[in-house]
């Protein structure tokens, strides 16, 4: 999983000592650290992870019944960072509903799409199965 780890330059740090300005380094993120992710809804028992927003992009895997796969944008709530975490792209129907909203998930490091509707976005609990 991709872990956000901020860090100051050490010029940025001298410059900040010399006017005087007092300057608190985050703490980088831990092993532990988990974030926002995406598991599949009641009624589906797994959802594919394709290469684009589409049933016609490549199927590169699945998330199945209580696993989790990281959001692109994970440090969200939602999982949407503004409103770019979501593609529009073909429609598909998942549990009755038809939708075009595609979430952008994190495949073995690489930005991929899974089908919104088929989805529920949380906080990826500790021990979680996280996939890939």
């Amino acid at each position: 999983m991709r872990q956000i780890k901020p860090t100051i330059t050490a010029g940025l740090a001298l410059a900040a000592l010399a006017t005087g300005i007092g300057v608190v380094a985050a703490t980088p993120a831990s092993a532990d650290t988990l974030y926002a992710g995406a598991t599949p809804r009641s009624g589906n028992s797994a959802v594919k992870v394709r290469t684009g927003p589409g049933a016609s992009y490549t199927a590169v895997g699945q998330v199945g019944t209580g696993q989790y796969v990281p959001c692109w944008y994970p440090v969200t709530a939602d999982c949407n960072s503004g409103g770019s975490g979501v593609s529009t792209g073909s429609s598909y129907t998942c549990n009755g509903a038809t939708s075009n909203r595609w979430l952008k998930v994190s495949w073995a490091g690489t930005m991929r799409y899974a089908a919104l509707g088929c989805l529920n976005i949380r906080q990826i609990p500790n021990g979680a199965d996280i996939v890939p």
